[in-house]
């Protein structure tokens, strides 16, 4: 029996989030609690009275009740899920889609344009209570063994699978990270795209070039070891003071991570773009009459700076001195619309996410248009991990701001562990004022090529 799409697809995860947030967005709803349940998001606010211990193992049960068990893999398709993907969206006369890599940024492009968002990368995770975070070659071997009848079943994807024991140390002894990539484009893209697109529509596609050592399992099946973070490849590769300082933080006897010795690079498992699929994409658009718009950039926070100034322009006369930065899964194009916020999407709670951001404030500072109030919104990973970038680095661009720089709800007393801040983001979003004022759609292929014109730094 196949698994159903949803079951199979985590829901805390960047593709299927940004998902969630563009096609609710296009029907006018905000992202409060990610999208999910009010109740339960009422039990994410109450973890706020939980000792931190407590409140670390609840969110690795919560994370590893997600997924599949290794003998259901043969029963996952991605066909179905590609229709999953196509049924978050009414098929309406759109005037233009985006395909390809995740990008928090890029959602907020696609809600002021109009047009839905289908990603390229998905995450399927596979419960593996007996995985070690610290033992990358570990994991390596758990998926030799267990992945051959997902790959069977689903010839049009590319497995990478990805072990990090730093930003997700509670996560990674107990699920295994199977990021699959479509390598052509689905059916049930090029259906919904035929039947939804205005004739001549323009397809965007997001090519995120980051790439990351890996080591070749099989054909279709590359295993990286670390993801983009606080931490290099280098480091989660070979060590450092930083990866030791980390390990011993939370006793353990190593001084490194286990990994497999990398024999190649691939594209980044949850960002990277595989570009056969590009390939697809354009014959497809040539035969159903659709100009196909290729929009690369060198990793996933670079658009972040030119597509929070393309947003300050369509807000025109607007106030728009306030800047909200976004982290993760907790971004609300809505939101930012309505209270006039400025969006600047930050991938993590990293130190390089946080110099990206940095730099931004600054150039603005320097150039007589400072922000004025930065509300910064901080994704709880739930560990102090190597690399992270906490409270006191955020504030420290107090300077450059004309007002205050505000964190909403928590995270300030409990990070990195402030879990209830997923639930009260919204809330706290919606307490602020409205800036109400008409905004108008922008075209997504001129924006497409303002923005591959744009400097990344």
């Amino acid at each position: 029996m196949t698994i159903a799409a949803e079951k199979a697809v985590a829901e805390f995860d960047s593709a299927s989030a940004m998902l969630r947030a563009v096609s609710r967005a296009l029907r006018g709803e905000d992202f409060a609690h990610l999208g999910q349940d009010p109740a339960r998001a009422a039990a994410v606010r109450a973890s706020a009275a939980l000792p931190l211990r407590l409140r670390q193992r609840l969110y690795a049960l919560a994370g590893g009740g997600e997924g599949v068990r290794p003998d259901q893999l043969a029963s996952v398709d991605m066909s179905a899920v590609a229709h999953w993907i196509t049924g978050h969206y009414p098929e309406n006369d759109y005037p233009g889609a985006v395909i390809g890599s995740s990008s928090g940024s890029i959602a907020h492009v696609c809600v002021a344009a109009g047009v839905p968002w289908l990603p390229q990368t998905l995450l399927v995770p596979v419960h593996a209570t007996e995985l070690d975070s610290e033992d990358a070659v570990g994991a390596l071997e758990f998926g030799r063994r267990v992945a051959p009848p997902l790959l069977e079943n689903n010839d049009d994807v590319i497995l990478h699978q990805m072990h990090d024991g730093n930003q997700d140390r509670l996560m990674a002894s107990r699920i295994a990270y199977f990021r699959l990539k479509w390598r052509r484009l689905p059916r049930a893209y090029e259906e919904f795209l035929g039947r939804a697109l205005r004739p001549g529509a323009p397809v965007v596609v997001v090519e995120d070039g980051l790439t990351w050592p890996t080591t070749r399992v099989d054909d279709r099946h590359v295993f990286q070891t670390g993801a983009y973070g606080g931490l290099s490849a280098e480091e989660f590769l070979h060590g450092s003071p930083a990866v030791t300082e980390f390990l011993r933080r939370y006793g353990s006897r190593r001084d490194r991570f286990a990994a497999p010795e990398p024999d190649g690079a691939s594209p980044e498992a949850e960002w990277g773009f595989e570009p056969e699929l590009a390939r697809h994409i354009e014959v497809w658009g040539r035969r159903a009459g659709h100009p196909v718009v290729r929009l690369s950039t060198p990793g996933p926070q670079d658009l972040s700076a030119p597509i929070a100034d393309l947003l300050r322009q369509r807000q025109g006369n607007r106030d728009t001195g306030d800047l909200l930065v976004e982290s993760f899964v907790m971004l609300d194009p809505v939101q930012a619309d309505r209270t006039g916020l400025t969006p600047f999407w930050s991938v993590f709670g990293s130190r390089p996410c946080q110099r990206a951001l940095a730099d931004y404030v600054v150039k603005r500072h320097d150039s007589g248009d400072p922000v004025r109030d930065l509300y910064v919104l901080l994704f709880p990973n739930g560990v102090h991990s190597a690399g992270a970038a906490g409270p006191r680095d955020w504030s420290a661009l107090a300077p450059y701001v004309t007002g205050k720089v505000r964190f909403l709800r928590g995270a300030a007393k409990r990070w990195p562990a402030h879990f209830d801040s997923l639930g009260s983001y919204g809330p706290a979003l919606r307490s602020l004022p409205s800036k109400c004022a008409d905004l108008s759609t922008i075209g997504l292929a001129k924006a497409a090529k303002e923005l591959s014109r744009r400097p990344y730094a």
